[in-house]
């Protein structure tokens, strides 16, 4: 399961003996922790969670203690983690485990944390076989738009799941200039975002698309977008201009040379001037790059819109080779797509 999936067990009950939470994602291993002390009375949490930091010889003593009745009755969680993954994790240990996990204390859960645990071990592949795995890797965007609900809901703010899934999606690594290889969406930095938007937003309780722009990464797609359409409309000097200051912005050229790249691409795509159409305020957000793909298409023939993909394709080899100043590739970039035909054709390569 994942740990969204393993959230809204804690919430709906019917919990499994034992755990073992297995991913690199750290945020959301917290965030699991936090669902579990939520999910326990605050009355009781005193005497029903424990957190258990591992040290080898002692895993019998500490599984002995889930097998008592909890004070006051209720139910125990034993949280059991190790900075180093269950390294030093001897026989002693692993027998402990394998005998409480045939015979698990039905008044406990025991849950185990690990980052990258060598899978080798016995101790990790006794865990991974005998206990409910939940694996802590970036959540999708679906998954991280309920989680993004839940967190506004908590602060007492309601939002359309289909904004939701948008301000999720803003978060993918890919989706900015912090990462070119998207894996999934950075809850912490989405999480940072949205603190900063609930203190705006005052006492509202609803969030619209107009207050995304609070955001940093949507003021960003509102400068790039600004420039796409100075490209789509085929105005250089302003295209120039817009470049210049994203890159003074310290917005990656990278991102820049894949918005362009994209703006061809759905340009290419666009069935019609309404272009797709769908979704969330798509007639208030004229810098969004499905709305500027229709007007490329209308300012450029088809054989110049493959054109620009070559083009770009041709900046990018550019770009990669260290030696070449990537900021005056992009320049020239933008004045070849946006320059007529034959005034592009007679320029020194």
């Amino acid at each position: 399961m994942g740990p969204d999936e393993f959230i809204a067990t804690l919430r709906k009950g019917g919990l499994a003996a034992a755990y073992f939470l297995r991913g690199p994602d750290r945020f959301l291993h917290q965030e699991c922790r936090e669902a579990v002390r939520a999910a326990i009375p605050e009355e009781s949490r005193a005497w029903c969670l424990t957190e258990i930091e591992f040290e080898s010889g002692r895993l019998e003593e500490e599984l002995q203690a889930a097998q008592q009745v909890p004070m006051l009755g209720g139910h125990s969680f034993f949280l059991i983690s190790d900075t180093e993954d269950f390294k030093h994790a001897g026989e002693e240990d692993t027998e402990a485990l394998a005998a409480y996990l045939e015979r698990p204390s039905p008044y406990a859960t025991v849950i185990f944390f690990a980052v990258e645990p060598d899978r080798r071990r016995k101790f990790i592949q006794l865990l991974e076989r005998k206990t409910t795995l939940v694996e802590m890797r970036p959540l999708s965007v679906r998954q991280a738009a309920a989680w993004a609900e839940e967190f506004l809901h908590r602060s007492g703010i309601e939002v359309d799941a289909g904004l939701a899934e948008t301000i999720a999606a803003k978060f993918l690594p890919g989706a900015s200039s912090r990462d070119p290889n998207p894996q999934g969406v950075n809850l912490l930095w989405m999480r940072t975002e949205l603190e900063k938007l609930i203190t705006a937003l005052a006492d509202r309780t609803r969030l619209e698309p107009s207050d995304l722009q609070i955001i940093a990464g949507f003021q960003e797609e509102h400068e790039v977008g600004k420039m796409l359409r100075a490209i789509a409309e085929r105005r250089c000097a302003e295209a120039l201009q817009f470049l210049r200051s994203l890159v003074a912005g310290k917005v990656a050229e990278t991102l820049l040379l894949w918005s362009i790249g994209d703006l061809f691409r759905q340009a290419l795509k666009s069935t019609g001037p309404a272009g797709y159409g769908g979704g969330w305020g798509r007639q208030s957000n004229p810098y969004a790059t499905w709305e500027i793909a229709p007007v490329a298409k209308r300012r450029y023939t088809h054989k110049e819109l493959l054109r620009a993909l070559t083009l770009v394709h041709q900046a990018d080899l550019g770009i990669k080779s260290s030696w070449k100043d990537s900021t005056i590739l992009l320049e020239f970039l933008v004045w070849q797509i946006t320059a007529a035909p034959e005034v592009a054709a007679k320029a020194p390569r």
